[in-house]
Formats: C-alpha cells, sequence, structure tokens
C-alpha cells in the first residue's frame, strides 16, 4: 500500500509536457507517468485536467463542449476527439482500474464514473503518509537545496489535498486531523492494522472516537492475554497431577495404614 502513497506523492512532478510538438492523435499516449490507482484520484485528476487543457481538449470531459447529433456534419470530428481522450484517460489509469471503465459511452460519462466512484474517497491515509514521508526526511550531510528539492514535492502533494483556506471550521477540522496523525504515529508497532483502518475510514473519526477506539482496542488485547495466561496455566497444573489422579484411578476413601 506504501508504493501506492508513494505513487500518489510523486504524481505532481512527473505530469507530461504534452504542449512540445507530440502527436495529438496518438492513441496509446500516457498523459503522465503515475497511473491512477485507488489511493491518489485528487492529484491524478488535477494532472489529467493540465495536461487535456494544454490540448485544448478539456471541454470534453467538464461538460463544455457539447456532444452534437448524430446527423449532424460536425458529429464525426467531435466523436474523434472524444474517442482519442478516451484513449489518453483510459492509458492514464492501472489496466484493472481501465478495465472497469472502458465500456463508458463518452469522456465525460467515463470521468464522471471515475470521479463517482474514487473523487468522494477519504484521503487522510494519503495525508498521514505525506507528513510522515516530510517527518522523516534529513540533510544528513546533502546540500541544503537537494533537502529543499526534497521537501517541496510532499508540501506541493499536501497543497493540492489541502489547499489554502480562511474557512474556520475547516481549519478546526485540520487541526484534529494533524492530532488523530501524530497520535496515529505515535502507536507501537502491534497497532499499525488499527491505524490503517481508522486512517481508511470513508469518513474520518473525530479525536474522541479515535481515543476510545484504540483505549477499547488495548482493553481488549489485556483481556485476551490474561485468558491466554489462564489457561497456559491451568494447562501446566493439570500436566503436573498424578497419573493414577488424572485417569479417576486413585480410591479417595482408602484407608493407607501407617508403618509402625
Amino acid at each position: 500500500m506504501e508504493d501506492h502513497f508513494k505513487d500518489a506523492i510523486d504524481i505532481g512532478s512527473k505530469v507530461s509536457a504534452l504542449a512540445n510538438g507530440s502527436d495529438d492523435n496518438n492513441t496509446s499516449q500516457r498523459l503522465s507517468f503515475v497511473l491512477l490507482n485507488e489511493f491518489n484520484y485528487l492529484p491524478w485528476s488535477r494532472a489529467v485536467i493540465i495536461a487535456l487543457g494544454g490540448r485544448s481538449k478539456l471541454g470534453l470531459i467538464n461538460g463544455s463542449i457539447i456532444p452534437t447529433e448524430v446527423d449532424d456534419p460536425e458529429y464525426a470530428a467531435w466523436l474523434s476527439k472524444d474517442q482519442l481522450v478516451m484513449s489518453w484517460i483510459l492509458n492514464f489509469m492501472e489496466r484493472n482500474l481501465a478495465e472497469i471503465f472502458s465500456f463508458s459511452e463518452s469522456s465525460l460519462d467515463l470521468w464522471d464514473a471515475i470521479r463517482d466512484m474514487y473523487g468522494n474517497q477519504n484521503n487522510a491515509a494519503i495525508i498521514f503518509q505525506i507528513h510522515r514521508e516530510v517527518a522523516s526526511l534529513h540533510q544528513e550531510g546533502k546540500p541544503f537545496v537537494q533537502l529543499l528539492g526534497s521537501l517541496k514535492g510532499p508540501w506541493n502533494e499536501l497543497e493540492i489535498y489541502r489547499p489554502h483556506t480562511t474557512d474556520v471550521a475547516i481549519l478546526q477540522k485540520r487541526t484534529e486531523e494533524d492530532r488523530i496523525f501524530q497520535l496515529s504515529a505515535s502507536l507501537n508497532i502491534d497497532f499499525v492494522d488499527l491505524r490503517s483502518h481508522i486512517l481508511m475510514n470513508p469518513e474520518l473519526l473525530s479525536l474522541k472516537s479515535v481515543c476510545a477506539t484504540i483505549q477499547r482496542e488495548e482493553i481488549r488485547r489485556k483481556v485476551m492475554n490474561r485468558d491466554v495466561g489462564v489457561s497456559e496455566t491451568c494447562a501446566y497444573q493439570t500436566k503436573l497431577m498424578p497419573q493414577d489422579m488424572n485417569s479417576g484411578s486413585f480410591d479417595h476413601g482408602q484407608h493407607i495404614p501407617l508403618s509402625d
């Protein structure tokens, strides 16, 4: 999964230069080196918009270019451009995802279908990963300019997921998200599955709910470990019992004479 997050972080710096004499009619052309996966819709869609805008074909996916009627003399020209854009977008996706959307009727239908499936996803896990990447970067003897260049990519990526705003409610939400990220990053490694579950929720929980979830899991583990310890102790004691007592052959009423 982290490889997908890394791709999402790198996408902002890998948008292809489409205005440098490349062939507009090349249906196999990729608009970027980074393909759409389940985690990088937002930067991916931005790269597509930039690429298609540079070729004056953005209107085909934003609805500003209206499809003509089939009997219109301009229909063939529109269809050619529309199918060209569809092929570009499909080639800009991981193969297993492209197969899902390959039967879309137009580039607008394709674009809307992709947005409906991936556009409303919770980006908390990706933002968390970006923060972790930034925190892990150190100069380590490298020139300052090189360190700055390493930081610019994640910073720019974070701007995509968290554009500038003065909305107080959004800023308060981001503050709470940052506290959740800090809390999640500080958990022991054996909580990694729980952390992934929290961050991958369709809607990120509140800080209070996250704390309660972690607390419940910690209590559950303590109870489970205690039960396992009791079971192991009982099993050990049973193993130490005399064989005749285990078999039930010992006569508890039998008188054992004392020696003279």
